[in-house]
């Protein structure tokens, strides 16, 4: 019994650190506003080298998860599937909008990085 439980407490924990991603753009502005939190757009496509580095390897670091965790709602669209929302412009992927309480573009970061640099970009935000 106390083997479950602590195998159930280990995988709560793994997954408690971990980026949700939302798929819709009204979806995650209502979220983002029921929290208190701003919008980071992620536009990528799954054939891209550098958006999957960023979800594969950026996005499992624990400090940069902690950071989009506490200030950011998530939302990932796919330059095949999806359309950009009116008003937004990208000159490649990936790229990251950050948005504010009415939907517009406040911030945005092109391309990928290193999590230690993507981090530092972040907070630069601020």
């Amino acid at each position: 019994m106390k083997s479950v439980l602590l195998l159930i407490l280990c995988t709560l924990a793994v997954f408690a650190n971990t980026l949700t991603f939302e798929h819709d753009f009204t979806q995650a502005q209502k979220k983002a506003k029921q929290e208190h939190k701003q919008v980071m757009m992620m536009y990528s496509a799954v054939w891209c080298p550098e958006c999957n580095y960023m979800k594969e390897v950026v996005f499992k670091n624990q400090d940069v998860v902690s950071y989009i965790q506490k200030h950011y709602v998530v939302l990932t669209l796919d330059v095949q599937k999806d359309t950009l929302p009116e008003g937004f412009d990208y000159p490649g992927i990936p790229v990251f909008f950050f948005l504010d309480d009415k939907a517009k573009e406040k911030n945005k970061i092109i391309g990928g990085s290193k999590a230690n640099i993507f981090l530092q970009k972040l907070k630069g935000l601020k």
